[in-house]
């Protein structure tokens, strides 16, 4: 029986679903399912039902879980623990990502210079599973993780806005109202806002959910189907401040969405048995002051 086999088991357990968990695990499928069985043939009995396409932990699974969760954990923390003395040298701040936040990334290594961190770029279920599992320490995450085992913290919120091209119709309004919006190409910045929560606030408050034609996880990517005026985008508004503080895409302009926005926000995720080291809680500073100081120099270079 192989360790890999173990952490296998545990991320089929808890995420009910072979595709999920491969993702999380980057091992491909067939593999994951083929470790899986010979798991099981070693073990001597089936450890999940298989029932159209879902994979849930039966009797002798749930039995076996516990057991290797201890087993697992034990091991990690013997594991952290060697690390974190080694040469004397401070322990790394592991961190997964929802978001593609490269700017407040390469500004915290700057500013705090003795802290190794190793980063990851992870949907919701995967940096749910790792914070679950120990794997990272804490996770920069726009919602919050679906388990009782992590903390959530919310550190910073603002509003979404409208970006448009200068050349686009509406660039001349202050503020643009959904009828206006009626037959403009909408896109969404996924790797912030997902489809179906901006839908859903727009269904609550008009009862028509509205179409998104694009469903883009990268802001440069965004920022050129602006440009050319192929879309209307719905970011965060600090993004935006942060864009025009560099000075970069100037075809770009930004106009308030007149009958409101879903709140965009950043929070703080870590597992409850692993409350926040001294890195941890520097970088949960670091990310509401970062943000903060976004708005005070936008505000100022605005105001001139």
């Amino acid at each position: 029986m192989e360790l890999s086999q173990l952490r296998y088991f545990m991320a089929v357990a808890e995420l009910g679903n072979m595709s999920k968990a491969a993702q999380a695990l980057f091992v491909s499928q067939p593999n994951l399912s083929t470790s899986i069985s010979r798991l099981e043939e070693e073990v001597g009995v089936p450890l999940f039902d298989r029932r159209r396409g879902k994979i849930v932990l039966n009797q002798n699974g749930e039995l076996l879980l516990e057991s290797v969760k201890r087993a697992v954990n034990t091991l990690d923390a013997g594991v952290r623990a060697v690390r974190d003395q080694h040469a004397g040298k401070s322990a790394p701040l592991s961190l997964a990502c929802m978001t593609d936040d490269t700017d407040l990334l390469e500004h915290f290594v700057l500013d705090n210079p003795d802290i190794n961190l190793i980063q990851k770029r992870l949907d919701l279920p995967a940096l749910t599973f790792l914070l679950e599992r120990g794997e990272v320490d804490l996770a920069l995450a726009v919602l919050p993780p679906p388990s009782d085992e992590i903390v959530f913290e919310r550190v910073y919120n603002c509003h979404f806005v409208l970006l448009m091209s200068r050349d686009h119709p509406l660039a001349g309004e202050a503020s643009i109202t959904r009828h206006q919006l009626a037959g403009c190409r909408l896109a969404i910045d996924g790797s912030r806002v997902n489809k179906e929560t901006f839908c859903a606030a727009e269904s609550a408050k008009f009862g028509v959910t509205p179409a998104i034609d694009y469903d883009v996880r990268h802001l440069n990517l965004l920022l050129s189907l602006v440009e050319s005026n192929q879309c209307v985008s719905i970011v965060p508004a600090v993004k935006y401040e942060e864009l025009y503080l560099q000075g970069g895409h100037q075809n770009v302009v930004c106009r308030e969405y007149a009958d409101g926005a879903p709140e965009a926000y950043w929070g703080i995720a870590y597992n409850k048995r692993r409350p926040l080291n001294e890195h941890g809680q520097r970088f949960r500073a670091f990310v509401r002051d970062y943000f903060t100081r976004i708005n005070a120099e936008y505000a100022a270079a605005t105001r001139a």
